[in-house]
């Protein structure tokens, strides 16, 4: 069972974080390239913004995904606060349940693959 959660939780992370990639990563990469250091600085400002605006979402996503990697707990609460906090932002806009349920997803089932890791480290 936890061999299973644990294959499931890697494979909807890494197919749910493609496709964030393929969202935002042109956009991101775009505005670099023909801004240079003040398109990062474009996206520095956008990053506070998430009213109708994905780019501070898929940053935070991608930030607490990569964090999931060293400590699946506090990746995963980033994703879910990420994901609440977008839902509340937004919530005169339903369109943001595309992004938010698959990342919200990934984050059950991180803190799922950790509810059972630790509960089989207190059983030993």
């Amino acid at each position: 069972m936890n061999k299973l959660l644990s294959k499931s939780a890697l494979i909807v992370g890494i197919i749910v974080t493609a496709f964030f990639l393929l969202a935002v990563g042109p956009k991101l990469i775009g505005s670099i390239l023909e801004n240079g250091m003040n398109g990062i600085k474009e996206i520095g400002g956008v990053i506070m913004n998430w009213y109708d605006n994905p780019t501070g979402f898929f940053i935070t996503y991608f930030v607490g995904y990569a964090v999931i990697w060293k400590s699946k707990l506090i990746g995963a609460l980033i994703i879910i606060l990420a994901c609440v906090l977008v839902t509340l932002v937004n919530i005169d806009n339903m369109g943001w349940i595309i992004f938010t349920l698959p990342a919200a997803a990934v984050s059950i089932l991180y803190l799922l693959l950790w509810n059972k890791t630790k509960r089989i480290k207190n059983n030993a």
